[in-house]
Order: C-alpha cells, then sequence, then structure tokens
C-alpha cells in the first residue's frame, strides 16, 4: 500500500491483530469481572435491606401487601439470578470467551433490567396509594381488630412498646367504638 508520497506502508499482520483482539479480550474480562462483583456486593446489600424489612412485624400493619404479590415473586427470582447464577454464566462465558454463554449473560441482564423498572414503576404508584390509605386503613383495622385478633393485637401493642406511642393519631383512637 502506498502513503502520500509513494512510500509503502505495512498492513498490519494477522499476528498483531490476534495479539490485539487478546489484549482487548483480557480487558473485556476484566470489565465483566468487575461488573459481577458490583452486582454481587449491591444485590446482597439490598437482600439484606430487603429482608430486615420483611421480618419487621410493622409490615403486617400495611393493608395489600402480600409477601405471595407477583412483583414479590419476580423480585426472589431475580435476587436469585444477581445472587450468583448471572455472575456464574458471565464470569464462566468471559472466561472461556464463550459467546453463547456471553449472549446469554448479556440477555439475563437486559431482561433483569426491564424487569426492575417495571416493578419499579408498579411499586412508585403502589406506595402512592399506600400512604394516603395509611392512616384511614390503620384506624379502621385498630377500631375493628384490637382486641379481637390476637396477631394485630400482638403487633399493636409491639409497635406501642417500641415506638413509646399509642394509637395511630394518639391515645384517643382507643376511645372510639369498635364499627
Amino acid at each position: 500500500m502506498e502513503k502520500g508520497g509513494g512510500q509503502l506502508v505495512d498492513a498490519p499482520s494477522f499476528v498483531d491483530l490476534c495479539s490485539l483482539h487478546q489484549h482487548a479480550m483480557r480487558y473485556y474480562r476484566l470489565w465483566i469481572y468487575a461488573c459481577n462483583l458490583v452486582l454481587a456486593l449491591s444485590t446482597l446489600i439490598f437482600t439484606v435491606i430487603a429482608f430486615s424489612i420483611i421480618v419487621d412485624p410493622r409490615i403486617s400493619l400495611l393493608s395489600g401487601v402480600e409477601l405471595y404479590q407477583p412483583t414479590f415473586l419476580y423480585a426472589y427470582i431475580a435476587l436469585i439470578l444477581q445472587l450468583g447464577v448471572l455472575q456464574a454464566i458471565g464470569c464462566v462465558g468471559a472466561l472461556r470467551l464463550n459467546q453463547k454463554l456471553l449472549n446469554t449473560y448479556w440477555t439475563i441482564l437486559l431482561v433483569l433490567m426491564i424487569g426492575d423498572i417495571f416493578v419499579g414503576l408498579i411499586w412508585a404508584f403502589r406506595l402512592d396509594k399506600i400512604k394516603l390509605n395509611l392512616r384511614p386503613d390503620l384506624k379502621q383495622r385498630l377500631k375493628s381488630q384490637y382486641g379481637t385478633d390476637p396477631k394485630f393485637t400482638q403487633v399493636w401493642d409491639w409497635v406501642q412498646t417500641n415506638e413509646l406511642c399509642c394509637g395511630v393519631d394518639g391515645p384517643t383512637d382507643f376511645l372510639l367504638p369498635n364499627v
């Protein structure tokens, strides 16, 4: 090949291209390993926080929040995938440079991202509804279930003891007759 003033420039050899490719793949592998580490750590932190919320007795005071709802079922599957399965697929795919495993890895990541966005939007709207109805629902349940439903009574007494408060708005909530 000629360049500018008639000088010949050698085209890169096959060996040079292979060496360049191997160098680039080493960084690709490191990138996948680093992403998997960050994903695993953040998922582990999220799981610990979510578990602490789920085992909190106050969660039973929220009407309409059940641990078998479709969004929670999705979360269980997503957490299992993100706490090991996805990392295994990505690391083995990167280590072996296996195109099928790497494509599976990226597909699962994309599906999880879309699912997480979808579930996040659902809960953004549900949270507004829960916050809006929380006080009236708790007042209604306090009137109708306190003293008659042992589980509700136990949780409500626990909240009063630990939060050093009583009723939804105050002690006068207990003076209202049962509905």
